[in-house]
Order: structure tokens, then sequence, then C-alpha cells
């Protein structure tokens, strides 16, 4: 019996060791895992505000999101002390802070080699206690020791390269989205079926006299009467 779990954890471990690691610097290039990652070290900004720590917990708390120098940059700029221990104060403009990013499509990131840039343009704004004008705010994302650090703040210095890589990368999108199916499945849509029940004659003489004209036109004249229907439908 022994030889037997002997072997199991022998297995388990050849297994184990066969997988290839992933590494946190392989899964932030993820959107959603960016934004999971800023969101958190803007977290642990913040919360030197809630309470005076050492410097010490001050350093565990920001060490895995930022690199020395971002780092160092925060903390000269935001960091108080009092009888030896540590805490930020409360600002609605603070620097060195994670951007006030929206996390949605206004915000880009863009991978470039080992580096991830991550940017929004911000609308100028009159209103609230902080005015400012239209204007980038951005981060650069480098891998250190296998992940992913908070490695420059930006401010509004995003490389030209990187603003016409998101464009391009927006286009190419868009086109993809615009694209027809080559085999449009439209038999099975309920506009159709709904239509062929009601008037089983009319459905096929329409279908019919589409698939004989010209490829391009079928498609789009049919492409135009579903979605009459499915709106007649809808109704």
């Amino acid at each position: 019996m022994y030889k037997h779990i002997t072997g199991i954890i022998i297995t388990i471990a050849v297994m184990a060791a066969a997988i290839p690691s992933h590494t946190y610097a392989e899964r932030i290039t993820n959107k959603e895992e960016v934004n999971e990652f800023l969101q958190n070290a803007f977290q642990a900004q913040v919360s030197l505000s809630e309470e005076e720590r050492s410097m010490k917990e001050v350093n565990e708390l920001l060490d895995p999101y930022f690199a020395e120098e971002p780092k160092a940059e925060f903390l000269n700029e935001n960091l108080v002390s009092e009888n030896g221990k540590y805490f930020t104060l409360g600002s609605d403009a603070a620097a060195f802070y994670i951007p006030f990013f929206t996390y949605s499509d206004h915000t880009k990131v863009v991978k470039e080699g080992n580096k991830v840039y991550v940017y929004e343009y911000f609308p100028e704004n009159h209103d609230g206690p902080v005015a400012y004008e239209g204007h980038f705010e951005g981060l650069l994302l480098a891998e250190q020791e296998g992940e992913f650090k908070v490695a420059k703040f930006l401010s509004e210095n995003i490389p030209e390269k990187i603003l016409k890589k998101a464009e391009s990368n927006e286009e190419a999108a868009k086109r993809s989205s615009f694209k027809t199916p080559e085999n449009p499945i439209w038999i099975n849509k309920p506009s159709y079926q709904f239509g062929f029940l009601l008037n089983p004659f009319d459905a096929l003489f329409r279908s019919g006299s589409m698939l004989l004209t010209d490829k391009k036109q079928g498609k789009i004249a049919l492409f135009e009467h579903q979605e009459l229907n499915g709106q007649l439908a809808s109704n």
C-alpha cells in the first residue's frame, strides 16, 4: 500500500514539474489582469492613509506593485512621519498615485515587448474641487524578476508609437467585427421562422429570389429584411 502511495506522490510531482509554470508577469498581459493589478496597486497607496505604519510595513504594501523609482517618488511626495510611524494625507490631486482610470474601452492597454503601457485621455473638466484641461495620463509596467510592476509614471508622455499602435489595434478590431460570415445561418433566425409560419409560400419565395441575385446584394437584402422582421416581432 505504501508503495502505491509513494508512486502516486512521485507521479504527481513529475506532472507538476512537467507543466510549465505561469508567472504573474505572463497573466498580467491580459487587459483584465492589468486592470485588476492597477486597482490593487491604487488600493495599496490609499490604504497608507488609513492608519500609521512602520516603514517596513509601508514597503511591504507597495513592493508587490511598484519598482523602486516610482515607489520612491510616491513616498517622497506623499508620506509623512509622526512619532516614528508613517502615513499619507488624503488629497484630491496628490501626485504619483495610480490615475483614476475608468477601466473601460477608454483605458488603453498596449503591450510592447516585455513592457505594458496603460493610458487614458481625460477630457477637460471645470466642475468639482479639481479643474483641469484635457490631457493624457499613463503608466509604464515592466517585468522585474518574473513579475510586472509599475516602472514609471508617464503623465502625458505617452510615446507616439504606442498611441499609433493603439489606434491601429482599434481599427483592426472594428474591421473584423463588421465582416460578413461566409455562410450565414439565416434560416435559423427567429424572424425568418416567424415569417415562415405566418406565410410559408411568401417566405420561400423571398429567400429563393435573394439566392438567385448577386451574392453580395442578396446578403445585404436578406440582412435588411431580417432586421425589419425582428423589429416588427419585438413591437
